[in-house]
């Protein structure tokens, strides 16, 4: 399922840290995309819907 999330780009432009505040998970989740042990589909909807509104954000 191709979602348009792309983690590589939200670990490259923000902390664990600024993932986790932004989007409500817990910073090992966050620092998980960070160090790329994590994929999307490994999250809620919901969690993966925040993710989406922050890659757009970073996007534009």
């Amino acid at each position: 399922m191709d979602t348009g999330l792309n983690l590589k780009m939200l670990s490259e432009k923000l902390t664990a840290y600024q993932i986790s505040r932004a989007v409500d998970i817990s910073l090992e989740k966050a620092q998980s995309i960070i160090d790329k042990k994590i994929n999307y589909d490994e999250f809620d909807s919901e969690t993966i819907e925040k993710l989406k509104n922050l890659n757009d954000k970073l996007n534009n």
